[in-house]
This record gives C-alpha cells, sequence and structure tokens, in this order.
C-alpha cells in the first residue's frame, strides 16, 4: 500500500496535518510548485520568492527526517490535479492524503482532483489553527453577532494564556487602551531613534538564488525587486526571528502598534506573519513566547496581551469567519461599492497624496506593510473611493507576502470596506485627514491640510470622509458609534455639503484617473 502525502506551499509544518498520519517507509511525500496557477494574478514576487524557497528547503528538512520525497515543478500546461495524477501512476499509488487547504476554491477543487487521479483523496483537519474551523462553529452556534472579543476570552480559557485561574492576569482581558499611542508620542519618547530593523538573512543561499532566477525566467514582470527580498525561508530563520522580535521590539509593540511613520515601516511590529501563514512559525509557539516573556519582566503585559490578542485572537477569529460565512461571504457588498484599485496603488500611477505614495512604495518594495497602514491608509483609502471589495481583495491577495483568500476576506471585506454591514466591525473605519495627522508621521510631507475640507489645499481624505459620511447619512446615523458623524454632517449649511460634495467628486475622478 502506497500512499501520496500531498504537502500543500502553505502548510509547512512537519509535525501537523497530513504527516501526522503518515508512515515514513511506505508513504512519499509530494510538493506541487505551479508557476502557471502563480502567473494567473499580478503577485508580488516576494510572495512568489518565500513561498517557492521555502517549499524547497521544507522537501530538504524533511528528507533529513528520513521521508520519500518528490517535487514536481510545473511550468507550462499542467495543473494541479495533473501532476498529482502522473505522481498516483509512477508511484502506483493509492490514496492521497492532504491537509485541508486554507481556501475555499483549493477545497472546493478537491474532487476534480481525486477524478483525474483515479484514487480517493482524504483530507485531515488543518492543524496550522488553534481552533478547528468545527470548534469554532459549535463557539459561534446562533448568536446573533459574532463578537471577538468574546471568542478572544473563550480561546484565552480553552488554552490557558494568560489567565490567573479563571480571570485574566492582570485583571484585564485587553489592554487596548494602553496601546493607543499617537506619533506625536512616539517622537517623545525617543524610539524613533532607536530603529529596530528585523534580521538580515542569507541573499547568497543557494535555493533562493535558484527560486529568484525561475521567476526572472518564468515569470518576469512582477512588482518587486530580487535584491529587495527580506523573509526567512526556514524553520529555523523564521524562530531565530521571532526570538529577535521578543528580545528587541515586543516591549515597545504595544503602546506604538498605532503609529505609522514614513521613515521606519517596521517600527515594533514582528512581521511573522507571512511565516505563520505558510507553517514556518507555529501559533502557540508565538504565543508562549510572549507570554513567558511577561512572566519574566522582560515585557509589560500590555505588549504582551496586544501581541498574543493579534494571534489568538484575531487571526483565529479571522480563519474561524472565514470558513463559516464562505462561499457567500464574497458576494457581500453592502454599500455597494463598485469603484476600481487606484492605480497608484498597481503600480499605473504616483500621487501627491504623501501617505498613500509612502505606503505604497513600502508595499511595492516589502510586500508588506503594517495593520494601521492597511487599515487607515490603503483600507480606508478603498472605503472612501468606493473601490469594488473583491478587486480590492484581490489587490490585497496578489501584492501582500501574507495575503491569502482566508486572510483577506474578513479583513478587506469586512473590517476595511464594511461590505458585510457589520458582521465584522461594528461600524466603518472611515477616518478623514486628522486621525492621519494624529497617528502618523505622513502629513509632515505632504502639501495637503488635514483641517482644510473644500479648496485646492484640502487633504482629500478629510474631504471624502466628508463626502462618505453623506453618502452614508441614513446608515450612519442609526449606528451609536457613527451617529456623531453624521450629526457633524448635518451641521453644516446647504452650500457647505454643496462644495464638499463637488470637490470630492473631482478628487474621486483624479485619483481614480492617477492624475492627483
Amino acid at each position: 500500500m502506497t500512499r501520496l502525502v500531498w504537502i500543500h506551499g502553505t502548510q509547512l509544518t512537519p509535525t501537523g496535518g497530513a504527516l501526522a498520519v503518515a508512515d515514513r517507509t511506505t508513504d512519499r511525500v509530494l510538493l506541487v510548485e505551479s508557476l502557471p496557477h502563480i502567473g494567473r494574478g499580478l503577485l508580488h514576487r516576494h510572495k512568489v520568492a518565500l513561498v517557492l524557497t521555502a517549499m524547497r528547503r521544507f522537501a530538504e528538512e524533511l528528507r533529513a527526517a528520513g521521508w520519500q520525497v518528490e517535487e514536481c515543478r510545473l511550468e507550462r500546461g499542467l495543473g494541479f490535479a495533473d501532476a498529482i495524477a502522473e505522481a498516483v501512476r509512477h508511484h502506483g499509488a493509492d490514496e492521497v492524503v492532504t491537509m485541508a487547504p486554507c481556501g475555499w476554491q483549493a477545497q472546493a477543487a478537491l474532487p476534480h482532483v481525486a477524478s483525474t487521479a483515479g484514487v480517493p483523496v482524504t483530507v485531515v483537519d488543518d492543524t496550522q489553527f488553534l481552533c478547528s474551523r468545527e470548534a469554532f462553529a459549535t463557539w459561534a452556534g446562533d448568536r446573533k453577532r459574532l463578537r471577538m472579543q468574546e471568542f478572544y476570552m473563550w480561546m484565552r480559557r480553552t488554552h490557558d494564556v494568560l489567565m490567573d485561574g479563571d480571570q485574566p492576569a492582570g485583571g484585564q482581558w485587553s489592554y487596548d487602551p494602553d496601546n493607543r499611542e499617537t506619533f506625536a508620542a512616539w517622537k517623545r519618547s525617543g524610539e524613533r531613534d532607536r530603529p529596530t530593523p528585523p534580521p538580515v538573512i542569507d541573499h547568497d543561499d543557494p535555493v533562493l538564488a535558484g527560486v529568484q532566477a525561475d521567476i526572472d525566467r518564468l515569470l518576469p514582470g512582477l512588482p518587486g525587486r530580487a535584491e529587495d527580498f527580506w523573509l526567512p525561508t526556514t524553520r529555523a530563520e523564521s524562530e531565530r526571528w521571532l526570538a529577535d522580535f521578543i528580545e528587541h521590539r515586543l516591549a515597545g509593540f504595544g503602546p506604538y502598534e498605532d503609529v505609522s511613520d514614513p521613515d521606519d515601516p517596521w517600527l515594533r511590529h514582528a512581521t511573522i506573519a507571512p511565516m505563520l501563514n505558510i507553517g514556518l512559525l507555529d501559533p502557540l509557539t508565538c504565543i508562549r513566547a510572549a507570554e513567558t516573556a511577561w512572566h519574566d519582566g522582560r515585557v509589560p503585559l500590555a505588549s504582551a496581551e496586544g501581541f498574543i490578542r493579534q494571534i489568538l485572537g484575531w487571526r483565529e477569529y479571522v480563519n474561524g469567519i472565514y470558513w463559516r460565512e464562505m462561499p457567500a461571504y464574497a458576494g457581500r457588498n453592502e454599500l455597494d461599492a463598485h469603484g476600481p484599485v487606484p492605480p497608484v496603488l498597481t503600480g499605473a500611477a504616483r500621487t501627491e497624496l504623501a501617505c498613500v505614495q509612502q505606503v505604497a512604495d513600502v508595499v511595492e518594495r516589502y510586500a508588506w506593510t503594517h495593520h494601521i497602514d492597511r487599515l487607515m491608509v490603503l483600507g480606508n483609502l478603498m472605503l472612501l473611493l468606493g473601490t469594488e471589495p473583491q478587486a480590492a481583495n484581490a489587490w490585497f491577495r496578489e501584492r501582500f507576502a501574507d495575503g491569502y483568500d482566508w486572510v483577506m476576506q474578513a479583513n478587506v471585506t469586512g473590517m476595511a470596506l464594511h461590505a458585510d454591514g457589520g458582521l465584522m466591525a461594528t461600524k466603518p473605519y472611515a477616518a478623514g485627514g486628522a486621525y492621519l495627522k494624529r497617528m502618523t508621521g505622513h502629513c509632515a510631507g505632504c502639501r495637503f491640510d488635514p483641517r482644510q475640507r473644500t479648496g485646492e489645499d484640502a487633504c482629500p481624505f478629510t474631504t471624502l470622509y466628508w463626502d462618505f459620511t453623506a453618502r452614508h447619512h441614513a446608515r450612519l446615523v442609526r449606528n451609536p458609534r457613527t451617529a456623531q458623524a453624521a450629526r457633524g454632517w448635518d451641521r453644516f449649511d446647504a452650500d457647505e455639503q454643496r462644495a464638499i460634495r463637488a470637490r470630492a467628486a473631482t478628487v474621486a475622478q483624479a485619483i481614480e484617473r492617477g492624475t492627483l
């Protein structure tokens, strides 16, 4: 009896999933690279390089551990199902075993794989999350509102993380109010003078060099430059990266996690999501490392809790929402938004909006930026302009090294664009120039004035914010969290309202044409 153990490129963990039920003596591990599949979208080359290099290094890791491993590299013509069918015939396999894919479309394609291969495909549970899809569905039950905070509290108790008996360590479940320092506080603290960039990786690694050569040969024209690649591609490198964060950045992560600095894209962020999302890091390992640092007195509780909440709370919650709500969730468009992705984000134009251009440049260089830039600069711009949700999702998936459908549907469709009508967030995360000035350093390099709503020097974010408020006034005035903003619009006289709407129309057209 021979089984093929098919490992997806986002499942590079040696201890769980399909490998946990496999036999080294009889089963053969199969990893399939499909550059034609990758080439269907304009993925950032760092994302491609990360996944392919990590897959090749993972194959080496498995061979060293005694596994029989076959690597299939598709260049043209064949798809995953064809590659698996050929491997089944070549090895005389009578079964394919694989971990549940991380995306809805990949899971829906499994019957086609089985039909093409002519053998059963056995799917084992996804073990790269701490809350299974079934457990999340049980927790959600018939709740009318799925609140992340309630889920997070349940996960803390379930996994005994930052707990004092049945109560949260320190007496609070969340220290989010302590983690909202402004850009001015960041500057005053002196933290800005102590940059702590992530560790440097080895660009001379022959496996990475081979992948970069394959990208140049088969996928020319992808966004990004090979020389800017910065991501760990092995388990050992990723664990060193995590240790560096715990030692040098975690203490400052909490208070400054909502700050954006054009001179420091990393600030105190962990930047581990790309590795976490393909299995090079284990979520519980990351959580325990932060918890231990707090227990040892090396970091404040607020910083440790803020970091843990991102993984044990938000990451698990987003994945649970995805599998509970898909595929219907991808069709949600509650605000009836149908605009294109702004050309400044596709590289087709430059913009005078300093915050947008500076963040777009960081994404172009690193295939990453931290959450406040994603939500309050990029997502906010798309929300105010009325970008179509799935167009926005596709852009985030393609341009971010940690961008996958399970990540982006809830974060973009729900959190950033409020297209799900409030399932993910109780209010739209719309903001004008005043917020950006308070929390970021981008305004210092911009010709626009955040205080102005109209006129040539008015900040487009301010103008578009009030136009958004006007367009969705009926919805916003009924929401306790946005009613004050809606009433703020009502306080403008008719002439001011007309001037704002007219200026907003001009600004939106200019941004969408790439002329502003």
